[in-house]
């Protein structure tokens, strides 16, 4: 069998399986009844992939679902009516979530997965206005041109970029941020934080040979002061682990790790227990 992952949107059908085992559960956190819709027979595809990265790739798709869908939530209740996905893959959350019919959701991602979702959910409707745009976000003037004619269409939009960033080079994250800071309109800005305890697991090619077509490239020294010093506020931040404890579900953690916060406390356990996880950054 070939390598799975070629090329980045290969990423979405991964993600996307592991949304789709998670809403399979009966204490799930979430329902995603059209991932595997959307995945269709590439899920055994996946299934067969053996990787040190796939157990936590696993665990943190289902902790930053979560998470970032509790984040939309509270912005709806805010007032925020305006979503854009940049990236959005193979993300349902137009379908899945009981938005309210007001919202309009936009979403950017390559041409053929775009194609993909349209054809693949052509028989169902959104509970919300949905807007799908085929654009390689790679193309920093396109990319430009789109975000000039949302920001004059919208006044209030938050911005989600759910596990694009790590595939970005620093350069091109920092563009990405002049670009949405540029305009008032882009209001909030979802996205993932690692910090910096982890940089040295995501570079260990035997950790993460099932990306090695795609790996990751952004590793601020600094994760927290890079978006701080372009002009973002944070809003709230939710790490992985501490959320799993909370809904009492396991973490990838080694068992070891346990033996040590016991000992040692949970002073010292505690910044390893945010060294992943999502932030809400206000301009």
């Amino acid at each position: 069998m070939g390598e799975f992952i070629q090329h980045v949107s290969d990423t979405s059908a991964w993600v996307a399986h592991y949304r789709a085992i998670e809403s399979e559960r009966s204490d799930s956190l979430f329902k995603d009844s059209f991932a595997r819709i959307l995945v269709g027979d590439r899920s055994l595809s996946v299934e067969r992939m053996q990787s040190k990265a796939s157990k936590w790739t696993h665990w943190t798709v289902v902790m930053r679902t979560y998470i970032i869908d509790q984040m939309i939530q509270d912005l709806i209740s805010k007032g925020v009516t305006t979503f854009l996905n940049l990236g959005a893959g193979l993300d349902s959350r137009p379908y899945r979530m009981n938005l309210p019919a007001e919202v309009q959701w936009i979403e950017v991602d390559f041409p053929h997965i775009i194609e993909h979702k349209r054809s693949k959910l052509k028989g169902f409707s959104p509970s919300c206005k949905l807007e799908t745009i085929g654009l390689d976000l790679s193309d920093r003037v396109q990319r430009q041109s789109l975000l000039e004619e949302l920001a004059r269409k919208y006044p209030k939009m938050a911005v989600l970029t759910e596990g694009v960033l790590p595939y970005l080079t620093q350069e091109q994250v920092s563009d990405l941020s002049e670009d949405l800071i540029r305009y008032p309109s882009f209001k909030y800005w979802i996205c993932e934080y690692i910090s910096e305890k982890s940089y040295r697991y995501l570079k260990d090619p035997k950790r993460m040979d099932i990306l090695k077509n795609t790996p990751f490239q952004f590793y601020p020294e600094d994760w927290m002061g890079f978006f701080g010093v372009r002009g973002w506020h944070l809003k709230q931040s939710q790490y992985f682990t501490e959320i799993s404890e909370k809904l009492g579900r396991p973490t990838p953690m080694p068992k070891i790790f346990k033996l040590f916060e016991f000992v040692m406390g949970k002073k010292w356990a505690a910044p390893f227990k945010r060294m992943s996880g999502f932030l809400l950054w206000e301009r």
